[in-house]
């Protein structure tokens, strides 16, 4: 994890908002839909974002879905938990796009 995380950041500073918005000032974001598993090893970052970013006033909906793992979209149409995050989605896109 951390050799990924190095080379994500290319030498910047972990803590800098571009890297990671769990250091960002995050008011006057747009609605946000935030899907995580809950076997993701980003899990509590995830959790932690959706309250920061509820605390700074965003309109975010955090959704988990048991048993799915790091971006379970991609498997798609493996998984019907997959169809049904994209359709997820879009729902969300067109409900606020009203």
């Amino acid at each position: 994890m951390q050799k990924m995380a190095k080379a994500y950041l290319g030498g910047a500073d972990p803590r800098a908002p571009l890297a990671s918005p769990l250091h960002a000032d995050l008011r006057g974001l747009p609605p946000l839909l935030v899907q995580v598993g809950g076997d993701e090893v980003l899990l509590a970052d995830a959790r932690e974002l959706a309250a920061r970013a509820k605390g700074m006033g965003v309109d975010l909906t955090l959704e988990v879905r048991d048993t799915m793992v790091h971006v379970w979209h991609w498997f798609l149409p493996m998984l019907d938990e997959a169809q049904a995050a994209l359709d997820r989605i879009g729902a969300f896109v067109r409900e606020r796009a009203r």
